[in-house]
């Protein structure tokens, strides 16, 4: 066990044994960063959620792009990108030994090109506002999330239908205001719940059908807050709610997050795993301090893994038969022994030091590729000689203490606020320039000044001419619209009109998940050590799984 110091936190961090070995692998030295600065330096480079309208560089062609306006690096049209309709190799370089390898990386990132979007839009259907996305019809503002129909203003959902405003949703349908559920069906305000149905805020609820207001349940029908109901008294307490109305849905939502607070909880989510340590796993064997993922093997400091990633150490959103990865982000889909790798859903392997190269083997410092191999800065070489040379480079690069590190923060091709870290490490403008990363101020200069639309508290009430006003959300003054399908889908419902923007309703929804990151604590009944993500500060009873399993009705 070494004990090192954070670079940048200053916080002391440890590497196990199992860690030197896996860095001895992977050819790699010791990390100088704690795991929550390579997490966050891993995530900066990632934009899924802010558009913009922009010129396609290549055709000057108006596109929605993560790229805002102002960045002057060239940015292609995603179809474009794909095509071979222009040359990959035109911004190729000779490496220089006479420079540092990331002064001359910074000057690739200036000129080489990268695609608008990161979907696949060969796959999609009327689908153009969606990013870091895939196989989806008829979805708009949606965002790491795949194989969806009808889908709105949702983030990392998975094979679902007709839904809006959920957050880590799988094979739902017809649901709203959802997070962390699977399989669930015409229901509202639902949080780590499986099979339920028609059903009104629940959390940690399973195969439960018209329940209200209910924590904790298994199997159960016309519960309201926990206790059981007739039929006929369950439907007349559901309609005096008038949750059709914005106050009463309101009121409704504020009273229940007060009653869940009152019931146990379990020190973490998952099924199906083995040694594992960390929050929202599944299928897992040997997975230590990862979160929001499933099918790991043998993985550590992993975050948003998808299916089958193995022998892996500090990435985010990877897998799909993936192995042999470290520090990467946003890469998979049959992909081997990769580091400091980002942007790259696609086969390939062996590469090290790239950006958006997807369909590429056997290639080092690149940018904007795709379907090359034996590629150093954008130049094509013979097998032979991209061999011959690539140890020179990495020698190199350690001498100068550059290798083994993801890359530096001062080179993310977006700006902090802009960029996932910010969702989950937020700093000021000042704490992000002070840690290396660039900020982009807000350039609107002023908010919509008109009619003020008063929004109908009444769903029924409201006619189809709101798609055309501007409204304003109530908590940060934000311009939003309403489309079409998405006011369909509230009359669908008999849900009220949202009066928040939809960046504000998405952090609402992320700040009801706990953080990723584990305390010490006891099972509040039988005193067993614990490590949770629930803060020791909280006033909920945290309880381990098999105390819990005692508690749930």
């Amino acid at each position: 066990m070494i004990t090192k110091t954070c670079a940048v936190s200053g916080q002391k961090f440890c590497v196990t044994a199992e860690d030197q070995k896996f860095y001895q692998k992977m050819g790699v030295p010791i990390p100088t960063l704690c795991p929550e600065e390579r997490l966050i330096r891993r995530m900066s480079w990632a934009n899924q959620r802010t558009l913009y309208q922009r010129k396609c560089s290549a055709t000057d062609k108006m596109i929605i792009s993560h790229c805002s306006p102002d960045k002057t690096y060239p940015v292609y049209d995603v179809n474009y990108f794909w095509s071979d309709q222009w040359a990959q190799l035109s911004t190729g370089r000779d490496y220089d030994f006479d420079r540092l390898f990331f002064d001359q990386y910074a000057d690739l990132l200036s000129v080489a090109p990268r695609p608008s979007l990161q979907r696949s839009p060969s796959y999609d259907e009327n689908s153009d506002y969606t990013n870091y996305a895939g196989k989806n019809k008829n979805c708009y503002l949606v965002f790491d999330s795949d194989k969806n129909r009808d889908v709105l203003y949702s983030f990392s959902v998975n094979s679902c239908e007709s839904m809006s405003d959920c957050f880590r949703c799988e094979k739902c349908e017809l649901c709203y205001e959802c997070l962390d559920c699977m399989n669930c069906y015409g229901s509202c305000y639902l949080q780590n719940s499986q099979q339920c149905s028609e059903s009104f805020f629940l959390r940690n609820c399973i195969g439960c059908k018209n329940c209200f207001g209910c924590v904790n349940l298994r199997n159960k029908e016309y519960y309201f807050l926990n206790q059981p109901l007739s039929k006929s008294d369950y439907e007349q307490k559901i309609i005096s709610l008038e949750l059709d109305t914005h106050n009463g849905l309101k009121d409704m939502r504020e009273s229940f997050h007060v009653f869940a607070r009152e019931f146990s909880y379990k020190y973490m989510e998952g099924a199906h795993n083995e040694n594992v340590r960390g929050n929202y796993l599944s299928h897992c064997k040997n997975a230590i301090d990862c979160f929001d993922s499933r099918k790991l093997w043998d993985c550590k400091y992993v975050v948003s893994a998808f299916d089958d990633l193995k022998d892996s150490m500090d990435c985010t959103q990877v897998g799909d038969q993936a192995e042999l990865m470290y520090e990467c982000t946003h890469v998979g889909y049959n992909t081997y022994n990769c580091k400091f790798f980002t942007h790259g859903l696609g086969k390939s392997a062996h590469l090290t030091y790239c950006f958006f190269t997807p369909y590429c083997e056997h290639c080092f410092g690149c940018i904007g590729l795709h379907h090359k191999k034996f590629c150093i800065f954008n130049k094509q070489y013979s097998e032979e000689d991209y061999h011959a040379l690539v140890p020179q480079i990495i020698k190199q690069m350690q001498a100068a203490g550059e290798y083994g590190e993801f890359f530096p923060a001062v080179l993310s091709p977006f700006a902090y606020n802009e960029s996932d870290a910010h969702d989950y490490f937020p700093l000021t403008k000042e704490e992000a320039l002070a840690k290396g990363y660039a900020w982009r101020d807000e350039t609107r200069t002023s908010k919509y000044i008109g009619t003020k639309y008063i929004i109908p508290d009444k769903i029924a009430d409201v006619t189809d001419s709101i798609c055309s006003e501007i409204l304003t959300c109530e908590s940060t003054g934000k311009n939003y619209r309403i489309q079409t399908q998405e006011l369909k889908f509230y009359r669908q419902q008999n849900l009220p009109i949202p009066r928040l923007h939809p960046d504000e309703r998405h952090n609402r929804r992320l700040a009801l998940r706990n953080p990723r990151k584990l305390w010490e604590r006891k099972c509040a009944d039988c005193q067993k050590d614990i490590q949770t993500t629930f803060d020791p500060s909280r006033s909920e009873k945290i309880l381990c799984e098999a105390c819990y399993l005692k508690v749930v009705n």
